[in-house]
């Protein structure tokens, strides 16, 4: 049986995710399926979905803000393995 704060987990991944998809559509001009794979593809999604970088309890928008970074840079810059 899964523990609550996995569905908890799970549930702010998917709800950030859903967020950051829509804004990537919106400025960027591509389709869903295209968001989807550029978000995860990216080192930000992939720091999302680790519990210990604590990025799961950010704001959807302070999330788009690293994804942001990300793209303009290249990489993740002070997030810790």
């Amino acid at each position: 049986m899964t523990q609550p704060a996995d569905n908890n987990f799970d549930f702010l991944v998917e709800y950030i995710t859903a967020r950051v998809v829509e804004w990537i559509m919106r400025d960027h001009h591509l389709g869903l399926e295209e968001a989807l794979l550029l978000f995860h593809n990216s080192e930000t999604f992939d720091k999302l979905c680790q519990k210990h970088t604590g990025l799961y309890i950010e704001s959807p928008a302070y999330i788009y803000e690293v994804l942001t970074e990300e793209f303009r840079r290249g990489t993740l810059r002070g997030i810790t393995e």
